[in-house]
């Protein structure tokens, strides 16, 4: 035992304690978890990007119901499928059926991954403006992952994380669970205008098409008669309009549709 007044040795003894007492958990409380069979929440900084990288395969076997990502860049998704093969997907869903959402950003690598992954995860794409700098991985809503992304540059997953967060507070995990429902739900629907912007530019061009053919073949006539009654150009202009404003028709539908969605 030491027993000391000096001023100094005493204050940085107080500051542990009141340090060790703040986080602590009070008795009755750890008494009744234990009882009830409740595990403690925490959220815990982990800085050891080995240890990140265990934690996350232990939680993804872990998980029976649903796994939610959002990976924060193409980058991101292309380190992590370094040490994160497809065959974990596989296994999951076919052995227990889990449930696999990603959000991730486009790129031609990721386009080419899809096409494996795709067998087995449900993927959408993240619009360039939606993108984060942080990667989020959900266990059947229970625990969360998240990672912060230090250098997007590096090739290697240890040197390109920051701080890593692992956490089962029900209101952190429900918060993290919130923004990627959000993001899924505006990911779907910027696919869905960008569908409905194709097919009205394949519309355009068709017009477009349709517009030189009837040019032609004015041009054409006209070589072959010499020249055209009045009556002939009116009947000719009054069928192309039909069908230019046949076309337009279509096209204002497709602007509709656009701007309402």
């Amino acid at each position: 035992m030491i027993y000391s007044n000096v001023r100094e040795l005493v204050e940085h003894q107080q500051y542990v304690f009141d340090t060790l007492w703040n986080k602590s958990i009070p008795s009755d409380e750890k008494i009744k978890a234990i009882e009830d069979g409740i595990q403690p929440q925490f959220i815990e900084i982990i800085r050891d990007s080995i240890e990140f990288q265990k934690l996350g395969l232990k939680l993804f076997y872990s998980a029976r119901e649903e796994i939610l990502v959002l990976v924060s860049t193409a980058n991101a998704a292309y380190r992590t499928s370094k040490w994160f093969d497809v065959n974990l997907f596989k296994e999951s869903v076919h052995k227990y059926g889990i449930k696999i959402r990603f959000l991730i950003p486009f790129s031609d690598w990721v386009k080419q991954q899809v096409q494996e992954w795709g067998k087995f995860v449900d993927i959408r794409y993240i619009p360039e403006e939606l993108q984060t700098q942080i990667t989020i991985a959900i266990y059947d809503r229970k625990s969360s992952l998240v990672v912060e992304l230090k250098d997007d540059s590096k090739d290697s997953t240890l040197e390109s994380v920051g701080l890593v967060t692992y956490s089962n507070s029900a209101s952190t995990v429900a918060s993290y669970v919130s923004i990627f429902e959000t993001l899924w739900k505006q990911s779907g629907m910027y696919e869905e205008s960008q569908n409905q912007l194709h097919s009205a530019e394949e519309e355009l061009d068709r017009m477009k098409r349709y517009l030189n053919e009837a040019l032609k073949e004015v041009s054409s006539f006209r070589k072959s008669r010499g020249s055209t009654s009045p009556q002939q150009v009116g009947s000719m202009v009054s069928e192309d309009r039909f069908r230019v404003e046949a076309t337009s028709d279509n096209m204002v539908r497709y602007s509709h549709q656009i701007i309402h969605d």
